[in-house]
């Protein structure tokens, strides 16, 4: 493991660090930052870019580069499924039958609309995961990003200068569902983005990420 400094860029040795708290002084700068902050990935070749796996794409644009990936999931089709049932009994059965017998009751159209914001809810689930798709523009200060469908979604930026250290975490619900996250440290607020489940999509897009930052550490 590779660690140096985030303010100078010196290699620090054994004695500068400490695991315990977590803290690290450069002997060079004098600076004291946080261990964590001062671990530097392995290199990334650009040739783990040339071949983007299915469902990814990398392009050039004037003066960025765009990296991106579907979000589409494998249990697309079984929300599917889910989401149309779930709509069908619930919302034909309280709205659908007024609307048949063209006559308005308060109670039950009341009683109705949690069921009604559940299946707004699961519509949207459905299309992301169906049509979802996660883009990075990243140029020779930064970066941006944009995770959603269409123009709807979730857009955030950063800048190389602010990023000390590029990871993934992995969390698993008590049904068994896992999901994955890219973490950004350094920047503010701490950049968590959702990676989508085919392991080749997730490791492009964070090679790309990693590599430009890389390339970025050399140019500064």
């Amino acid at each position: 493991m590779k660690m140096l400094c985030p303010q100078c860029g010196s290699a620090l040795p054994p004695e500068a660090v400490n695991i315990a708290t977590d803290l690290a002084q450069c002997p060079e700068c004098g600076q004291v930052n946080r261990a964590s902050a001062c671990v530097v990935e392995d290199e990334i070749s650009k040739d783990v870019l040339r071949q983007p796996p299915p469902g990814t794409w990398l392009r050039q644009e004037a003066d960025a580069i765009v990296v991106g990936t579907t979000m589409r999931s494998k249990s697309a089709w079984a929300m599917v499924l889910f989401t149309s049932v779930w709509s069908g009994i619930s919302i034909f059965g309280i709205y659908g039958i007024q609307i048949i017998k063209r006559s308005f009751e308060l109670t039950p159209t009341l009683f109705g609309i949690p069921f009604l914001l559940v299946t707004i809810f699961l519509v949207g689930t459905t299309i992301y995961m169906i049509f979802g798709r996660q883009e990075w523009r990243l140029d020779k200060d930064g970066g941006s990003g944009f995770n959603g469908v269409g123009r709807f979604g979730k857009r955030w930026r950063f800048a190389w200068k602010d990023l000390s250290r590029i990871h993934t975490h992995t969390t698993r619900d008590n049904h068994g569902n896992t999901s994955y996250k890219l973490i950004l440290e350094g920047v503010s607020p701490e950049l968590k983005i959702s990676l989508p489940e085919c392991k080749e999509r997730q490791q492009f897009i964070i090679n790309a990420i990693r590599y430009y930052h890389q390339q970025w550490r050399r140019w500064k």
